[in-house]
């Protein structure tokens, strides 16, 4: 199942978890960004700006940035759009698991956040984040 797919759902009431953590994965570059069209290693800001950009002009479109140096337990930045705003979740590793928080944004913040990331491996203002909701 696709991120953007996890955000999209049923209207309905169902019931949530936010118990769940994910495996912990290697990046073996500095720097990955992944979307729907492409994965690849990037050295500068520009080519993870210009992804986030296509992210914030096609509904359907996700944008992942990954470091393969975990400097303050933040291991990537993802985001995604839906009908309250651009979703942004940061995977934040806990030993050998990482559990995701999100929070909803501008697109002025989003890119502010995905900034500081890339320059810093950090994403301060954790505490403004929630636990990912995830249908059980």
């Amino acid at each position: 199942m696709l991120f953007k797919d996890l955000l999209k759902g049923n209207k309905q009431k169902k019931n949530t978890t936010t118990d769940v953590v994910f495996q912990k994965t290697v990046c073996h570059t500095p720097w990955s960004v992944r979307t729907q069209e492409v994965e690849k290693s990037v050295s500068s800001w520009e080519e993870v700006e210009d992804s986030i950009l296509g992210m914030m002009t096609d509904e359907d479109e996700f944008v992942v940035l990954s470091t393969g140096d975990v400097r303050h337990h933040v291991c990537y930045v993802q985001a995604t759009q839906n009908e309250k705003g651009i979703i942004v979740q940061v995977g934040i590793e806990e030993g050998e698991k990482v559990r995701l928080v999100e929070k909803i944004c501008s697109q002025k913040e989003c890119m502010d956040i995905f900034r500081e990331f890339f320059a810093s491996a950090r994403v301060e203002g954790l505490e403004g984040y929630s636990p990912v909701e995830f249908f059980v």
